[in-house]
């Protein structure tokens, strides 16, 4: 075969495998726009009653605000579990309906499994704070491809990441999550943990609800003050 089809063959499948694991398109926020010692709790794959409850509670000793982005299936599963959190002034966000890996499926799949879970968590805030398109997205496991990336431009509407990992879904040892986000944490980060499981499994995350408790005490200490998404909006 000509070397000059082989080369120019590689390079273009090189870009397309680029263009989908990295779009150039639409906004991926990864930390917030800040120097000030602030940063952002953020839950995924809730609500997992008991354990989205016993994490409220230690929130609610430190007097500290999360965002939780929750799965609309166990959103359904547990509507008196959203509720505490809204009521208790936490933010609520859109983590899809059935916790799929987004990032490999068609547009419009994405775009169903998103606008199902808008439309449930809107009907769990009865103020209407929450409206559509307003609602932070993040998508599963943060795959944030191509057909992720197309949805949510369409929508005008960001990708929330984090630029730090807890790792809480490899282990749920206290001592070992609590390092690691400490490790990681700078001013402006969004902190990525979990109060439940990918897949939809009840889980036991009786380590993260510790390891959030530690990580305030330790972050205060440190001088730090913590935000939901939606009190800095404006530096997203």
């Amino acid at each position: 075969m000509n070397p000059i089809i082989i080369v120019a063959g590689t390079f273009a499948a090189v870009t397309l495998l680029w263009l989908f694991f990295r779009p150039p398109f639409g906004k991926n926020i990864v930390r917030l726009n800040t120097d000030q010692r602030i940063v952002a709790l953020t839950y995924d794959d809730g609500p997992n009653p008991p354990y989205t409850d016993r994490l409220l509670d230690v929130l609610a000793k430190h007097d500290v605000k999360a965002t939780f982005f929750l799965i609309g299936n166990r959103t359904e599963k547990h509507p008196e579990t959203v509720n505490r959190i809204i009521v208790e002034e936490h933010q609520i966000g859109n983590h899809s309906y059935s916790h799929p890996l987004l990032g490999f499926l068609p547009p419009a799949y994405v775009q169903r499994e998103i606008e199902r879970t808008d439309t449930l968590l809107q009907r769990c805030d009865p103020d209407g704070v929450f409206k559509e398109g307003e609602i932070e997205f993040r998508a599963p496991v943060l795959t944030r491809f191509l057909p992720v990336a197309w949805v949510l431009a369409k929508g005008n509407r960001a990708h929330i990441s984090c630029n730090v990992w807890s790792w809480d879904w490899t282990t749920q040892k206290p001592d070992k999550i609590t390092k690691t986000v400490l490790k990681k944490t700078k001013p402006g980060s969004i902190i990525v943990l979990h109060d439940g499981k990918a897949e939809n499994k009840d889980a036991n995350r009786s380590g993260t609800v510790e390891a959030t408790d530690r990580i305030i005490a330790a972050l205060k200490q440190d001088g730090y003050g913590f935000v939901r998404l939606s009190d800095v909006n404006n530096q997203l």
